[in-house]
């Protein structure tokens, strides 16, 4: 039986003999796809964590306190965290692949998951595509390549990495902190590098893959808050003048899913 956890527990202040149960808490939130850091205390982060996952479970109140119900339904499933048991080289065909394993239950080809549509007013303009998928999902690199930049910061408290593929270059965007590869590691065509983030503080669909794509031909940071690629009316994507509309590219390659 595990006692009653709720924020603060752990703290050497408050209950520092509840740390070694915090940590069981947190391995298990990990499991389920959280990016929280087993560390023992029952912090803000681990709370927001937990609210969420009683929301996702329909537990009522959501009120990031674990009872014995939030217990229950933490460890009935026992899910690999990131970085661990990660098959190096996943078994695909072809030089090319899907980013995830399943093909989202929604398009990638409608507003606002498209790349193209208006945010801001109509006055931006949005730079790849979202595919949903649930939090913790794995991302799988879609070929060759090498990191060059992340993880590092980048949306609503999620992350991002990108990856260069040789012709093109992946902004693998929205994705949890801790991945499998970082800046300057190889990566293999359906290798796993990542899991899908979580959006903090939104009001729609948060769990996703945003993808950006490039040329690769230019040099700088990705995001440009001024100057850039633009569409055709001129609504400004933000972004570097190589960006590419992936929509093509990810029709193909849903044709060749990665294993999990």
């Amino acid at each position: 039986m595990h006692p009653t956890l709720r924020l603060s527990a752990g703290y050497a202040d408050k209950s520092p003999h509840l740390r070694d149960e915090v940590k069981i808490l947190q391995r298990a939130l990990v499991g389920w796809g959280f990016d929280v850091t087993p560390d023992g205390q029952f912090g803000p982060g681990t709370e927001r964590a937990v609210r969420s996952f009683q929301r996702r479970q329909g537990l009522v109140p959501d009120d990031g306190i674990v009872g014995p119900r939030t217990w229950e339904a933490l460890l009935q499933k026992k899910a690999t965290p990131v970085g661990t048991s990660v098959r190096d080289t996943p078994i695909i065909t072809g030089s090319e692949c899907f980013p995830l394993s399943k093909l989202p239950t929604v398009n990638w080809t409608s507003s606002p998951r498209s790349f193209g549509s208006r945010r801001s007013g109509g006055t931006r303009a949005h730079a790849g595509c979202d595919l949903y998928a649930s939090l913790g999902t794995w991302i799988h690199a879609i070929a060759d390549g090498e990191v060059i930049q992340g993880p590092y910061p980048f949306y609503c408290e999620t992350y991002a990495l990108e990856v260069h593929h040789g012709s093109f270059l992946i902004r693998y965007g929205e994705i949890q902190r801790f991945t499998t590869v970082k800046a300057g590691d190889k990566v293999k065509a359906g290798q796993r590098i990542a899991k899908v983030g979580h959006l903090v503080g939104i009001k729609v669909p948060s769990d996703m893959l945003h993808l950006e794509m490039y040329k690769g031909n230019l040099s700088g940071a990705l995001t440009q808050r001024s100057g850039g690629a633009k569409t055709a009316d001129g609504a400004a994507f933000q972004r570097r003048a190589d960006l590419m509309d992936p929509t093509q590219h990810l029709h193909r390659w849903a044709s060749n899913l990665p294993h999990d």
